[in-house]
């Protein structure tokens, strides 16, 4: 008898376990200075106020962002906004919006920081971009006017770059993560949660 697949969790399940994770990995990371790119609506910003963290929230669009108190919210590309003086980075659901080239930099620019990340990756590889598995997806929207008005879409890119599991623990090591550790089980089966040492 063939195994049944387990129904995917509705978007706000998939939300709230987001949340709860991230609460969960930054709880055992002692507060300072939390930089949370592509913050979005800030919801994880405000987790990390909570926890006690000096938070600054970076987006390229500001209008899901709460702008409350406490949080120091930043309109800015997540991809060339400086990362230094930061005690811990979040990337969370950014990774997957940005090309292979664009991923690699801002790797290498935030290891040396306790980095979260979480993303999608592509279950198996349908193409290899310069040695790099994975597969392209293509972003809302087909010119930068028409992603500028999709807030959870890219910004600047029409297409990015997921890369297999295996493309982006190789991407995290080149780039100076020493030590990563992966949630299991999953999110979703091409989408997990990664702290990045």
């Amino acid at each position: 008898m063939a195994a049944v697949p387990a129904p995917r969790p509705s978007d706000e399940e998939l939300g709230e376990r987001r949340l709860a994770t991230f609460r969960q990995i930054l709880g055992t990371l002692p507060p300072g200075r939390l930089l949370d790119l592509g913050a979005g609506h800030g919801a994880f910003s405000k987790i990390g106020q909570e926890l006690g963290w000096t938070v600054t929230a970076v987006d390229a669009r500001t209008e899901r962002m709460p702008m409350g108190d406490g949080i120091r919210w930043v309109q800015a590309d997540a991809r060339t906004f400086d990362v230094s003086g930061y005690d811990c980075i979040a990337l969370l659901g950014l990774l997957y919006h940005l090309g292979l080239d664009d991923q690699r930099d801002l790797l290498r620019r935030c290891s040396g920081t306790p980095t979260i990340l979480d993303t999608h990756h592509a279950l198996s590889p349908w193409l290899t971009v310069d040695g790099w598995e994975g597969g392209i997806y293509q972003e809302p929207g087909s010119t930068p006017e028409e992603l500028a008005s999709v807030p959870t879409a890219s910004w600047g890119n029409t297409d990015s770059f997921w890369p297999t599991r295996a493309s982006l623990l190789r991407m995290l090591d080149e780039a100076g993560y020493r030590t990563i550790l992966a949630l299991e089980p999953p999110i979703l089966p091409d989408r997990t949660f990664y702290l990045c040492l």
